[in-house]
Order: C-alpha cells, then structure tokens, then sequence
C-alpha cells in the first residue's frame, strides 16, 4: 500500500482541513519570504549608498589633507597618496611612489632611481649569480671527493 500525497495547488481546498492548512500555511511562507527579500534589497541598497559616501568623505578629507600637505616632505606625500589610491581602488604602492617623487627633493629622487636601477640589475644578475654559486658548490664537492679519494 503507497501513501498518496496530493498537490494543495492542485487539489480542492475544501476537500479536508489538514490540505487546506498546508495550502494557507505555504501561501503565508511565500508572501512573507517575498517581504523578507524585498526588506534584504532596500537594506543592501542603503548600505552601498552609505559605503559609497563614505569612501567619497574620505577621499575628498584625503584631497584636502594632500592640499594641505604639498609643502610637507616626501613621507607625508607618499602616505595621502597610497591611502587615497587604497580607498579608490588604485594601486597604492604605485602612489605613494607617485606621492614620493613629487614631495620629494633631488636626494628622494636620487634614492627612487637608485632602488629601481638596483632592483633592475638584481633580475637581470640573478641568474648568473645562481649558476656561479652552483659551479662553486660543484667545484667543493670535485675536491672534496678527490681528497678522500687520496686517504
């Protein structure tokens, strides 16, 4: 013997009191999950806008902040302009170096183009450098066998 379950979309309300409370109780679930999710959406859409004038705030406290800032040194602009390429999405490495070249004098600037010329020769030497410590470890161990060889 199989139990039958009916559909109480399909089935006549009326027909027995447990199909008609499932077809209220399920009526009642989709009415007030449908008002859950359109509360969830406002809410969501109120918190972007706030996030949004947030960082805006703040952005535009940063701008003024770096106005305020030209005449300080290369720090003081290398760290408003990362903060601020942070909070619009930029790359904030890139602008606090930006930032460090304008606030900076010709010693900063000097510095900068030292530390990019030497990390240049580092990529290009490293290879070499590599293949000259392993020839050396190479020629360590031909020696050290030769000597052990002899004893």
């Amino acid at each position: 013997m199989t139990a039958h379950h009916a559909d109480p979309a399909t089935t006549d309300s009326t027909a027995s009191p447990g199909a008609a409370f499932r077809h209220v109780l399920s009526t009642a679930l989709e009415f007030a999950a449908a008002k859950v999710s359109q509360k969830i959406d406002a809410l969501g859409g109120k918190l972007t806008g706030v996030a949004e004038s947030t960082v805006e705030a703040a952005s535009s406290g940063l701008a003024d902040v770096a106005e305020g800032v030209t005449g300080g040194g290369a720090k003081q602009q290398a760290a408003v302009s990362g903060v601020q390429a942070g909070l619009q999405g930029k790359n904030p490495v890139w602008a606090a170096v930006k930032g460090a070249w304008s606030g900076g004098g010709s010693k900063v600037k000097a510095a900068i183009v030292a530390a990019v010329v030497a990390l240049v020769l580092l990529a290009v030497l490293s290879p070499v450098l590599l293949l000259v410590l392993l020839l050396g470890l190479l020629i360590a161990v031909a020696v050290a066998k030769v000597r052990s060889a002899k004893r």
